[in-house]
C-alpha cells in the first residue's frame, strides 16, 4: 500500500509539470486574497491591539491549513496533473507564509518599536 502510494507520488503523467508551474502562481495569488478576506474576521474575533498578533498569526495558519487540505484532496486522486497541481498548491502556501512571516517581522518591528 505504502510503495503504491510512494510511486504514483514519484511518478509524472501528461500535465505533471505545467499543472504544478501554472498552479504556484495562480494559488498565490488566492493566498494573498484569501488573507485579506480571512483576516479581518480574526480581527473581529480577537480585538484590540495586541491581538493584530493574533490575528495576523491564525489567518496565515488558516490559510496555510485550507491550502493542505486542497493539496491532500488533489494529491489523492489519479491524475497526474492534480499530482502537479497539489505540488504547486503545497509551493505556493509555503511562499505564502514566507512572505507573511518577513510582513509580519516588519509589522510588529514598525508596531512594537520605540521612538528615541
Amino acid at each position: 500500500m505504502l510503495m503504491n502510494v510512494l510511486r504514483r507520488a514519484t511518478t509524472t503523467g501528461p500535465g505533471y509539470w505545467r499543472a504544478a508551474t501554472l498552479g504556484t502562481p495562480s494559488w498565490l495569488a488566492l493566498v494573498v486574497a484569501g488573507f485579506f478576506a480571512v483576516a479581518p474576521i480574526v480581527g473581529a474575533l480577537f480585538p484590540g491591539d495586541p491581538a493584530d498578533v493574533a490575528a495576523e498569526f491564525a489567518a496565515i495558519g488558516t490559510e496555510a491549513v485550507i491550502s493542505v487540505l486542497v493539496a491532500v484532496a488533489l494529491f489523492a486522486s489519479g491524475s497526474a496533473a492534480r499530482r502537479g497541481l497539489a505540488l504547486g498548491i503545497v509551493t505556493a502556501a509555503i511562499v505564502g507564509v514566507e512572505f507573511a512571516a518577513i510582513h509580519f517581522a516588519i509589522n510588529i518591528d514598525a508596531h512594537y518599536a520605540v521612538a528615541p
